[in-house]
This record gives C-alpha cells, structure tokens and sequence, in this order.
C-alpha cells in the first residue's frame, strides 16, 4: 500500500506511461488529446512521440493550464504540446479534419457535465484522424473488486456527481462515428494508497473537493479509513478510422509553426491536411500573411 504522495504520484505516471503505449503512441505521431486537463496523460503521450512527434491538447477550460505547464515543463516535453480551449463537440471548428494519427483522452467522459454531448464528442475525435487513425478513450471501470476500489468508484460517481455510462454505449458511439475495430480492452492496475494519503491529497481527479469535503468526511471516510483507496481496473475503448477515399488537393502547405502565437488572446490552431499550422483568429479569419503562405505552398 502507497503511504506517500509523492509515491503515488509516481506510480500514476508510470501507470499512464504505460496506458500511453497500450494504445499505441510512438515516435513521429501527431496526436489529439482531448480533455487534457493538467496534462499528466499528454506528458506522457509527448514523452511518446518525441521530437519528431506532435500533440494538440483541447480542454474546454484553462483553469488548469499552469497546472499542465508545470507537467510538461517537469518532463522536458512543453515544446512539442500546443494547447487550445475548446469544446471538444464543436472539434471542426478548430481543426481541419483527418489531422491526426490518434485522437486520444484520459477519464474525459467521466468528467463531461454535458453527457448527453458525448456521441458528439467521439464523432469529432473520429473526424480529426487520419485514414488507419486511432481513437482511444481511457477509462475507469465501474465494476469493481473490491471495497477500496468501491470507494474510489464512490468518490466519483456517488459524491462527486461524474458519469460513467455503460461500456456498451460507448462503444456504440464509436461504431456510429464511423470507427471500425471498435473494442474495449481492460487493464489491470495494483495502485493501492492509504487513507493518509488520500486525506493529504491524492492529487489531480482525485482529490478532496473543498464543495463535498463534508460530505466525503461523513459519508465516505470511514470506509476508506478502514481500507484504504484503489484503482479499479482500466477500460482502453479503441478504434480505427477507415481506409477511405480522402481529399488531396491540399499537396503541400507546409509548417506554419511560425506563424504560431498561442500566447495571444483568441487564437486557436488548426492543422493542414499534411503538417502545417495556420492561424485562426475567431470574427476575423486567417491573418494575411498566412494565406499568402497557404498560397506560396498549393
């Protein structure tokens, strides 16, 4: 059993190194990570595809973007994640379609405060990839075994509100999207911490909120007083995007990375149908010495 945060921290990184390999990231891939969050899974995807690789990492929020940036900073990884907030249902708004090597998430669904956005969400992720693309939605598994799994299960789900549909419904979604291969594969995790450490903070999704604190206190403590807290086993929902017919007018537009400014209020990315970048200033269209790249490289 963990009886240290740092211990458990460590083991959670390995454990999402190890889930970022399950679904097959590898060196050179550009790669959607939807739902990014602090971004401890896009470090890990990042570490993955290396220098010659690329991740875009989406969240609708950036509430944590510090918290992602110190990540990526910790693994020397910042330089190959550029970050957009978006609406992970509204993706092609963004971001041209068939972009991507894979489109991936970790525990997003989970999260969704808006589940009945989530056919959506998974249609776009699909819409982002590449023919042969891979999606990979990563998520707990309700089925428990048990009881310091069950409480962390409760955290989430009892207290904290989050959604956990049936794997069936998930997988039904993917084959709507289009996605062929579609399929769940379970991973078994042996992440075991103490009440200690959870009463510390466990960190990251699966901390004590300050609005349930009472509630968690009362209605979940003494169990996890008692037993301790453990993560269930995984769920890996994974699909391909099909060889299909794609459109190739685009032969060569070219890396537009210097034309990136993130750092600008209401810019946003959007990725060529080879590698490049293009500005999207939101109201106003693509900047005029932009297009006259886009022209130079068609």
């Amino acid at each position: 059993m963990i009886r240290n945060r740092v211990a458990l921290q460590q083991k959670l990184h390995f454990m999402k190194m190890n889930l970022a390999n399950l679904i097959g990231m590898r060196e050179g891939m550009q790669v959607l990570d939807v739902g990014c969050g602090e971004g401890t899974f896009t470090t890990c995807v990042a570490k993955l595809v290396g220098e010659t690789g690329k991740v875009v990492a989406i969240d609708i929020t950036e509430e944590y973007l510090k918290e992602m940036n110190g990540n990526l900073e910790r693994y020397n990884v910042k330089h190959l994640v550029k970050f957009a907030k978006a609406d992970a249902a509204e993706l092609s708004a963004i971001l041209i379609p068939q972009s991507f090597d894979a489109a991936v998430s970790y525990r997003l669904v989970e999260e969704l405060t808006q589940p009945e956005k989530l056919s959506k969400i998974i249609a776009e992720m699909a819409k982002s990839l590449r023919k042969n693309g891979k999606a990979a939605l990563i998520e707990l598994s309700t089925k428990t075994r048990n009881v310091a799994e069950e409480n962390l299960i409760r955290l989430h789900r009892d207290i904290g509100g989050d959604y956990f549909p049936a794997p069936e419904e998930i997988l039904m979604y993917m084959k709507d999207a289009g996605l062929t291969k579609v399929h769940v594969k379970t991973v078994e995790t042996e992440i075991w911490y103490s009440s200690t450490v959870f009463l510390k903070g466990a960190g990251g999704q699966d901390e004590i909120w300050t609005e349930f604190k009472e509630k968690i206190i009362e209605d979940l403590w003494p169990s996890v007083k008692q037993y301790g807290m453990k993560y269930p086993s995984i769920n890996i929902f994974l699909g391909q995007k099909p060889q299909i017919e794609v459109d190739t007018s685009a032969k060569n537009m070219g890396n537009l990375n210097q034309y990136l400014n993130l750092s600008k209020p209401g810019i946003f990315l959007q990725f060529s149908k080879v590698t490049g970048f293009r500005e999207f200033l939101p109201g106003r269209g693509p900047s005029a010495h932009v297009l006259e790249e886009l022209e130079r490289c068609v």
